[in-house]
């Protein structure tokens, strides 16, 4: 059994004074601290009387396979070492992980450390002495050994690791700050957080959760994965509108996972009578067709890495091996057979254009210059292209943690021109930056500063600034630059003539939840859509959308006139956005539902 405390400890004044818990909100200091909606998202939030669920950062988080019991003895909250360590990462998101140490030689011995931080913190089981750096510290509490695990005083532990805690009415929220427990704001919303940490049910087990592809013509279409001793088996459903789902049968063990909706087919990669082959499943009619053999690769090699359309023709990306000694190779769809275009370490981009096609190759474990290349697409010979000794179409970031690189598809050709990102290799302080390379002669010109990904639209560049994070734009030749938004701006996408983004926080991942903006090009002006944080959104013909994860957890439709409608009152699992609507799963109810 689960010890679990009550809520009435905190509300009969049991966890206070001595344990250091009394509460931080008069009234005099409260203009210096933000109310709990402002905070919510930098903060950590479980109850005492904890159900597995907590506030990550504003996110709702579910440890549905841990056994983190939160212990009360005399008064004090201890918490087992592992979920220290989780609550501890979360509230440094950006600084580094805080790992626990314990080893079976010395059981009373316990070690949070975070190396981005240089910080080191070691207790021991009945010692109120802990080490921090080195240097002893006094605590108010000795850490615990409760049914074998070593559990810690959670004000001295949160001490140490440079946290304020706050309690209110129940709620243990953690963060780098105090919380305005008087604030109305605070009050307001206090019952809406304990009633979604305080839900009993669990998730629906992963095994079992369905995965939406989206919604075409009058029917969701979503698919299941049964884990055997030999593998796994996809199954495809359709389920219309008003009615019960049904399984869409398909030739061989389809790999849906990694599957593509194009031009209103399904296409999926299939192993079929021990070999490979590229199908299509048609929304329209309901049948399925072979498209091409695979020659000489079979699912067990490797890998499907992407299914795309490009300039109306089909490509196939096929990968080989592991990561650190496999490959990738790029196929054309061709009258019936796929035809071998080139051979990578890893395909960032591609893209067509008259008698060629231009590639951009990732191979992190060796020299990643000269890694464009171009095609002629009737001879298949290939060439290096662009200017000897520079990397393109990756992100290469430096910092105080070391340099970090990432793939970027930000790649496109306009009037006789390739536009992408490039560095120089040989330069460790040169970042990437937007260029524009002649295709005649593959001469060219630097337009940008720093750059994360770009984008052409309503005859400018747009871009990522890859040191503010904010959106930026200059014309073709590089000049008359702008700032659209100093605002960090994640996961930008561009849409309906305009651009989406959600704001990312100085320290914070591109995951982490957002509100979301659009900045609408034509008016010149930036909007607020979303009134909560989105941990993820779609635009499309039927809108745009978004998915809450936090005390008020759904699905949300922004309107014409920026209302935010709440569309579904539950935690969502999955989404997938098609020009019919949404279509989506719930975290603790089987099934899959559409919205419009």
């Amino acid at each position: 059994m689960k010890k679990r405390l009550l809520t009435a400890l905190a509300c009969a004044g049991l966890i206070s004074g001595a344990a250091g818990f009394a509460p931080s909100g008069a009234s005099a200091d409260a203009p210096s601290k933000a109310a709990l909606p402002e905070a919510f998202d930098r903060l950590i939030v479980l109850p005492f009387d904890y159900h597995d669920k907590a506030f990550l950062n504003g996110q709702l988080t579910d440890f549905m396979y841990s056994d983190y019991d939160i212990v009360e003895r005399n008064g004090r909250i201890y918490v087992p070492i592992r979920l220290m360590s989780t609550l501890a990462t979360n509230a440094d998101i950006g600084k580094g992980a805080w790992d626990a140490v314990w080893q079976a030689a010395h059981p009373k011995d316990v070690l949070l450390s975070n190396a981005n931080l240089h910080k080191r913190v070691q207790f021991t089981v009945g010692s109120k002495t802990m080490l921090v750096n080195g240097e002893p510290v006094v605590m108010d509490a000795a850490p615990l050994q409760v049914d074998g695990r070593v559990v810690l005083p959670l004000r001295s532990a949160a001490e140490a690791l440079d946290k304020e805690i706050d309690w209110l009415d129940g709620l243990i929220l953690i963060g780098t700050e105090h919380v305005d427990l008087t604030s109305p704001r605070t009050l307001e919303v206090k019952d809406r957080v304990k009633q979604v940490l305080t839900d009993p049910r669990k998730p629906v087990a992963y095994e079992n959760a369905p995965v939406p592809l989206g919604r075409f013509g009058h029917a969701a279409y979503y698919y299941t994965t049964a884990y055997r001793s030999n593998g796994s088996v996809e199954t495809l459903f359709r389920q219309p509108d008003g009615g019960k789902a049904a399984e869409v049968k398909l030739p061989g063990n389809p790999l849906l996972h990694a599957a593509k909706a194009i031009g209103g087919k399904l296409y999926f990669v299939t192993a079929n009578g021990g070999a490979a082959e590229l199908a299509a499943y048609n929304f329209a009619d309901g049948q399925s067709r072979k498209i091409a053999a695979i020659p000489q690769w079979k699912p067990e090699d490797g890998w499907v890495t992407d299914i795309r359309s490009d300039g109306g023709e089909l490509y196939v990306i096929l990968h080989t091996g592991d990561l650190t000694m496999g490959g990738e190779t790029l196929y054309k769809v061709s009258g019936g057979a796929l035809t071998k275009v080139a051979d990578a370490k890893s395909v960032i981009h591609f893209t067509a254009n008259g008698g060629y096609l231009y590639m951009t190759d990732f191979h992190p474990m060796a020299d990643a210059s000269n890694n464009l290349v171009r095609i002629d697409r009737k001879t298949g010979a290939s060439s290096a292209f662009g200017q000897p000794g520079f990397t393109y179409g990756i992100s290469r970031t430096i910092n105080d943690h070391g340099v970090g690189f990432g793939g970027d598809v930000s790649m496109m050709i306009q009037d006789g021109y390739l536009y992408t990102l490039g560095y120089l290799e040989s330069d460790p302080k040169d970042v990437p930056a937007v260029y524009k390379i002649k295709l005649a002669d593959g001469t060219q010109v630097k337009l940008t500063g720093a750059a994360s990904s770009f984008w052409l639209a309503d005859g400018r560049i747009v871009y990522v600034d890859g040191a503010s994070g904010g959106l930026k734009s200059v014309d073709p030749s590089g000049g008359n630059a702008r700032t659209l938004t100093a605002r960090k701006a994640e996961n930008v996408r561009f849409a309906n003539g305009g651009f989406y983004y959600t704001e990312g926080t100085a320290n914070g991942a591109a995951q982490d939840p957002g509100t979301l903006y659009s900045y609408d090009l034509a008016a010149g002006r930036e909007v607020r859509l979303s009134d909560r944080p989105a941990a993820s959104y779609e635009v499309g013909e039927a809108g745009v959308y978004y998915v809450a994860k936090g005390y008020e957890p759904g699905l949300y439709k922004v309107d014409a006139s920026g209302l935010n409608r709440r569309l579904v009152a539950d935690s969502i699992a999955s989404s997938a956005l098609t020009e019919a609507g949404m279509t989506y799963t719930l975290t603790y109810k089987a099934g899959v539902y559409t919205a419009q």
